[in-house]
């Protein structure tokens, strides 16, 4: 992939991300907002904002992999934007515990390193033969993730990562 285009997708990605932050909180009217928490952050959880990694990269890598008629990238997308998610709670979860709080700039900073490191990451795993051959494998884990995603908007779990800036708050962050 040349560079250029390399930079566009990524810049891309990074802006729908970004975006997909403050679809819910621009709709009132609640069936609306029901149906688009499906897909967007419906609330300031650190698991709902793994729904800004998350479904870049697997459009991403639906997409290339249509356009080159190669699966390896949904493969490498879907690798990489899970290894995306794990990395951001992580740092989300390490940083707040030591700061006592969330931090914009540093929840920005963390966001987009995360997503340039990992599409960097996908594109690299792209290119290994076992991509090629176990992308419907990826396909499947790809649809059980995005059901996870979708689960648990409607159902959370009740640790630190499902916790809402209030919840943080009772918990003396």
């Amino acid at each position: 992939m040349r560079k250029k285009s390399l930079a566009l997708m990524i810049a891309i990605m990074c802006v729908a991300g970004t975006c997909m932050h403050f679809v819910c909180d621009a709709v009132s009217a609640e069936p609306i907002r029901t149906v688009l928490s499906l897909v967007f952050p419906a609330n300031e959880t650190s698991w709902e904002h793994m729904k800004m990694i998350w479904v870049p990269f697997l459009v991403v890598g639906i997409l290339l992999s249509i356009r080159r008629r190669n699966g390896a990238y949904l493969s490498g997308m879907v690798v990489a934007g899970i290894t995306g998610m794990l990395l951001q709670l992580g740092l989300f979860s390490l940083y707040q515990s030591l700061t006592g709080s969330s931090v914009l700039f540093l929840d920005i900073i963390f966001y987009l390193g995360d997503m340039i490191l990992c599409v960097l990451f996908g594109l690299l795993l792209a290119n290994r033969s076992w991509a090629k051959k176990t992308w419907p494998l990826w396909a499947l884990v790809a649809v059980a993730v995005s059901a996870a995603e979708i689960y648990l908007t409607f159902r959370p779990g009740s640790g630190y990562v499902f916790l809402d800036d209030a919840g943080l708050k009772s918990l003396g962050f």
